[in-house]
């Protein structure tokens, strides 16, 4: 089975939104004073120390829009952090990549994966994460988006709420500073996700250029399942148990195609007979073509018309009967964001042409910043080092994939 398709970009964007929080643990609840500064203040940028840029300077433009150093440079450590977590999960759980890390779980950096050095796939993912962002705002701007009185209040009361999650004022002035990032970068990055909303409603709403009216391509189906496997061991059932399931079917096909309320009596016989605990979340599943289904379900669901129910479908899970059902409230907003992600991925496509990137860029080795950002990162708590080996000081550059 599968679920609804969403574009790797849009869906990238979504999981980055909140990813500001990520350094919620490597901030000290106990700092005194002189160990962190007031959050309106100047302080030394760690970005700075460790690399000759000015983090204010634009690493990044497009369409006018511009991406200063510190923020790319955050997407950097978050890039090579996620890609150094995933390589140590697929070493435990599949015994594979153990040849890209170093015994104290550290990416081998120079090394490649799939041919490509780990050096550079960070460096692309962070570019990449980067740019969503800004044309994201590019395309708010262009539909005359802007942060509303109603925002803003609440960007201000999840402010207040993260600055009491982490123990104040100074824990959060060092929470930035391990981050990198300034205070407009924070709120900045804390804007996209309520400019997100509002592009989704303007997506949904049939009047504005960015609604797209949902295709034949998006459909509700529910189905009837009547398995030929064991659903836990997955072995095939005896010759005479598939037959009886399909005799089964062919009984129940025929109280559908003579009954008088079709959706009633179909919704009555899959909860009686179905066997794909899937279908319960929604009575049904919400697909298109690319949706991860079996080929022979997804070629009769887009035979049917809404209130249309297919002959008996035979596939590797056992005889499937299908219901192809209207588009619920909730599903016509799902297929509306889908549609945004399609857009956003396609200005994003066609921005990449016109990037302009800085050249600093060109210089920086992901692995030996990364390495020497997390030491500095480490540097700021020898306390936690003497304690407890830093254990439980959560940085970007973290391998254990968690927060505090």
């Amino acid at each position: 089975k599968g679920s609804y398709t969403m574009k790797k970009t849009i869906s990238g964007l979504l999981a980055l939104i909140l990813l500001l929080s990520v350094c919620a643990g490597c901030g000290n609840a106990d700092q005194t004073p002189d160990q962190a500064d007031d959050p309106g203040q100047t302080q030394e940028n760690i970005y700075a120390s460790l690399l000759d840029v000015d983090p204010g300077e634009a690493a990044l433009e497009t369409g006018g829009n511009q991406i200063p150093m510190e923020l790319y440079l955050y997407w950097l450590t978050y890039s090579c952090s996620s890609l150094e977590y995933q390589l140590n999960m697929f070493k435990s759980y599949y015994d594979m990549y153990g040849d890209l890390l170093n015994e104290d779980g550290t990416a081998k950096w120079s090394e490649s994966l799939e041919g490509t050095p780990l050096n550079q796939l960070a460096k692309e993912q962070a570019e990449s994460n980067a740019l969503s962002y800004a044309i994201l705002e590019n395309v708010a701007a262009a539909h005359n988006i802007s942060l509303t009185d109603e925002d803003k209040s609440a960007m201000e009361t999840d402010l207040n709420s993260y600055i009491e999650q982490l123990g104040g004022e100074e824990a959060y002035a060092q929470n930035l500073k391990e981050m990198g990032i300034s205070q407009e970068s924070f709120e900045r990055v804390s804007a996209t996700s309520y400019l997100y909303q509002h592009l989704i409603e303007l997506a949904q709403d049939p009047s504005s250029s960015l609604y797209q009216a949902p295709s034949d391509n998006d459909a509700y189906v529910d189905h009837i399942l009547l398995a030929t496997k064991n659903t836990e061991t997955n072995e095939p059932l005896s010759d005479e148990e598939i037959q009886a399931k399909k005799t089964l079917a062919g009984e129940l096909l025929a109280q559908l195609q003579a009954a008088e309320d079709l959706e009633t009596l179909f919704t009555q016989l899959a909860e009686e007979h179905g066997e794909d605990p899937g279908r319960a979340a929604e009575a049904g599943y919400l697909i298109n073509p690319e949706t991860n289904f079996v080929q022979e379900f997804l070629d009769a669901a887009f035979t049917l018309k809404p209130g249309e129910i297919s002959g008996i479908v035979e596939s590797d899970y056992g005889y499937h009967i299908l219901l192809r059902k209207e588009l619920t409230e909730n599903q016509l907003a799902t297929v509306a964001e889908s549609h945004l992600a399609d857009y956003l991925d396609q200005q994003m496509a066609e921005a990449m042409d016109g990037v302009v990137r800085s050249e600093k860029l060109d210089s920086i080795d992901a692995g030996t910043f990364f390495t020497e950002y997390r030491a500095a990162i480490e540097a700021m708590h020898p306390a936690d080092d003497a304690t407890d080996g830093g254990a439980d000081s959560v940085t970007p550059g973290s391998t254990d994939g968690t927060a505090e």
